[in-house]
Parts: C-alpha cells; sequence; structure tokens
C-alpha cells in the first residue's frame, strides 16, 4: 500500500479516506516525522473540516482495512499489480 511505501523512508503515515460525489471513495495519506495527532482546536473559518468531520475520515470499515503488502518501488510495481488484480474483479 502507499501507506507501507511512505513507511518505508522512516515517515509516520496516517491514511484517510473521503467520499467524493460523483467519483466515489478517494483515499489519501498523511506524511509526517511525527505521529498524527488531531488537534483539539481548529482555525476559524475553515468551510469543509471540523473537529467533529475529522475522526470519520481517519476510520475505515473492515472492508477497507489495510492489507499487508511489500513496499512499492519502479522496480516491483506492486501497486499497480494490485489494483489491476481488483479492477478485474470488478469487470
Amino acid at each position: 500500500t502507499v501507506v507501507t511505501t511512505v513507511e518505508s523512508v522512516g515517515l509516520t503515515a496516517t491514511p484517510y479516506h473521503a467520499h467524493v460525489p460523483s467519483f466515489g471513495e478517494w483515499g489519501f495519506v498523511l506524511a509526517s516525522h511525527r505521529p498524527f495527532r488531531v488537534a483539539a482546536d481548529f482555525p476559524a473559518g475553515l468551510r469543509f473540516i471540523t473537529p467533529q468531520s475529522l475522526p470519520p475520515l481517519l476510520s475505515f470499515p473492515p472492508d477497507m482495512a489495510r492489507v499487508p503488502t511489500e513496499v512499492n518501488r519502479l522496480s516491483n510495481q506492486v501497486l499497480v499489480q494490485e489494483f489491476e488484480a481488483e479492477w478485474g474483479q470488478v469487470h
């Protein structure tokens, strides 16, 4: 996974996801030298993220659980192979 690959270079990786209308579920990874923690206070004026809206983005249902995998490299393309295999199951 992307998380495994980011962690392989010594960073802390925090996955999150969001439902994007017309496009479905999208996944992202926050990478940092220190563990990510949700702030107690958010800056005023934010339109799309609040202390209430962030925790669900960091929570994954069982069908989106992390799967152990190899680190993705240009020489092995593990992620490409996984996506192609999953896409083949859909069509």
